[in-house]
């Protein structure tokens, strides 16, 4: 591994390859007393990277207050306003006025650099003919169109501010389309414009930044505007490069395996590269249980964990099993009812969505009621009801997840709508395909990786830096649909933000004897919340088949890191999955109760009944 990073004496003992005892011994208090100072309370490297291109930790202050403070009522409001409130930006003749004032600027003390801004201009509207059609349907009643208008202005005859009147009709008029938001994006795309910026350069900064979001409500600058010492809110937002197939041998040293591969396979793939934001953060109480745990848990095997409670049971960890069950029990809220739309999409793009809804009473890392880790513990029970496709819908799965190894890890039932009745469901883990996912998600690949850890022998590698996706707002966007999201091969990668961030590598290599469609697995962890960002999936004969990837982001008002949302790229037979979109669906519940009664198996009937 070429990318292990150095950082002294202890990191040293962090980062041993190979490490694959049986029984872990706890970390000494010596080690231990680095939480919380150049380590983070959770155990991630305080201190950013020699070169600055990763930053120092910020974590809970990169947020204004009032993020941290949403409740789950406000944020369903705020997002039915969105799509409202950005077609009234979009419509402002302040806003119309400040960008062409910001143009008619560049023209008039760079005459050559704004003629590159209207090449670029023209571009974008030839990329989608529609769109082009739309203006000058507008603008024809007007005695006008779009190539006259633009000839106009490049040949002096006019200033980019006399366009004011016209622009503005147009916008007025197309704003009543439903879609006119995702096809502008699409058509002028994130690269195209990371170039118009540029253009624009010192003229933007002048005039006080990124003019667009000085407009936005102070809603959406909550999320976006973080507060990062020596930089920005334009800054953060402004992508630094993007990485292709033409140049990917240039960032090569921060791209796994599986990333690689994407780019080898498809042509047009892309990350858009922003400056990184170390913004994670949990719960107080979760931090101090943490640092309690560092010398108290104990991981017997790769399943069998006792001495933990509430926070992560292995900040300094010694063996790669210990990082997959930092994963595992990390805080994501107490409780969840999350309404999960899917897609398996082909290779020609077209898709079929599947939705379930998910409830999740989170046992261990709970802090009303927090919990212990020991063998035969419930940390996890979680209810999954299937609302379509049809041939599926009415099942229930109910599952209840073990500190314990093997056929212990993990109770599962199952309602079956066409039978009646509820069995037991031993098929439930490992490689069983998912409900839903017409074969293209393993059980044991929701969340990235869930279940027993029986069945790899698992080896930490030890840390590198890794371009990741993080910070994932505007895909989650109600803004985008899922036809914005989905496209032949892969996603929507404009709507990807990724950044340099310290990732823990993990490989899983399958025990001689035991049986599992991926003989290896290389597991890449974001090192501020140790939520699994990347999956590289290698079949039977060791060739690379599946690569997973989370849109990794920090949600301050729970506080929690997840991944929203989850894809799974199939490298043979290029179809993909995208599973835990919520762009066209209710939000997250984080504030529902539930009773330990309603995660019981004589409930499961009345549930797939809807009674």
């Amino acid at each position: 591994m070429k990318q292990l990073i150095k950082q002294g004496g202890i990191a040293l003992a962090l980062t041993l390859a190979g490490v694959m005892t049986t029984a872990q011994a706890n970390v000494s208090p010596e080690e231990a007393a680095h939480l919380g100072k150049d380590l983070t309370p959770i155990g991630a490297t305080r201190a950013g990277s020699a070169d600055g291109s990763i930053p120092e930790y910020v974590g809970r202050p990169a947020f204004r207050e009032s993020a941290t403070k949403i409740t789950y009522a406000s944020l369903e409001a705020l997002r039915d306003r969105l799509v409202k409130d950005i077609n009234n930006i979009i419509t402002d003749p302040k806003v119309t006025k400040a960008v062409l004032q910001l143009g008619q600027s560049i023209m008039d003390s760079d005459p050559a650099k704004f003629q590159q801004v209207m090449t670029l201009v023209r571009k974008m509207l030839s990329s989608d003919a529609t769109l082009k059609a739309d203006y000058d349907r507008v603008l024809a009643g007007r005695g006008k169109s779009v190539d006259g208008m633009l000839s106009a202005v490049e040949q002096h005859k006019v200033k980019l501010i006399d366009l004011e009147p016209d622009i503005l009709a147009v916008l007025t008029q197309i704003r009543s389309q439903p879609d006119m938001i995702s096809r502008m994006v699409s058509a002028f795309s994130i690269d195209q414009a990371m170039q118009l910026s540029s253009l624009a350069g010192d003229k933007a900064r002048q005039k006080g930044g990124n003019l667009l979001m000085s407009f936005m409500p102070s809603y959406v600058k909550d999320f976006l505007d973080y507060n990062v010492p020596g930089k920005t809110p334009d800054q953060l937002l402004t992508p630094l490069y993007v990485v292709t197939a033409a140049n990917m041998a240039q960032y090569e040293k921060y791209l796994s395996a599986g990333q690689q591969a994407m780019f080898k396979t498809y042509p047009d793939y892309k990350m858009i590269v922003y400056p990184s934001v170390r913004n994670a953060f949990f719960p107080d109480a979760v931090d101090k249980a943490t640092i309690a745990n560092a010398t108290t848990a104990v991981l017997k095997g790769t399943d069998d964990l006792s001495g933990a409670r509430l926070g992560f049971p292995f900040p300094i960890p010694k063996s790669g099993a210990e990082v997959i069950w930092n994963h595992k029990l990390r805080y994501r809220g107490s409780a969840v009812r999350r309404y999960n739309n899917q897609a398996i999409v082909k290779p020609d793009g077209s898709y079929t969505i599947s939705k379930l809804i998910e409830d999740v009473q989170f046992v261990y890392a709970n802090l009303n009621h927090p919990g212990t880790a020991a063998p035969g513990q419930v940390f996890l029970r979680y209810l999954q009801r299937v609302i379509s496709p049809p041939r599926v819908a009415g099942q229930v799965i109910l599952v209840h997840e073990m500190a314990s190894g093997g056929a212990g890890a993990r109770q599962a039932w199952i309602y079956s709508p066409g039978l009646g009745r509820v069995n037991r469901a031993p098929d439930v883990g490992y490689d069983t395909p998912a409900l839903g996912s017409d074969g293209e998600q393993f059980d044991d690949q929701i969340d990235e990786f869930n279940g027993s850890l029986d069945r790899y022998n698992w080896k930490l590698i030890g840390k590198r830096e890794m371009l990741i996706p993080y910070n994932s707002w505007i895909i989650n966007s109600p803004t985008f649909k899922y036809k914005d999201i989905i496209r032949p091969g892969h996603i929507n990668q404009d709507l990807s933000r990724y950044e340099l961030h310290r990732v823990w590598v993990v490989e899983a290599n399958l025990k001689p004897g035991q049986r599992h469609s991926f003989s290896k697995r290389v597991f890449y962890l974001d090192e501020d919340s140790w939520a699994i960002a990347a999956v590289d999936c290698y079949d039977g004969r060791g060739k690379l088949w599946k690569v997973q990837e989370a849109q990794l982001l920090t949600i301050p008002f729970i506080p929690t890191v997840s991944g929203i949302p989850e894809m799974i790229y199939d490298l043979q037979s290029h179809r993909y999955f995208v599973t835990s979109m919520t762009n066209e669906d209710a939000i997250s519940d984080f504030e529902v109760k539930y009773t330990e009664n309603y995660f019981q198996p004589s409930n499961l009937r009345r549930i797939g009944r809807g009674q």
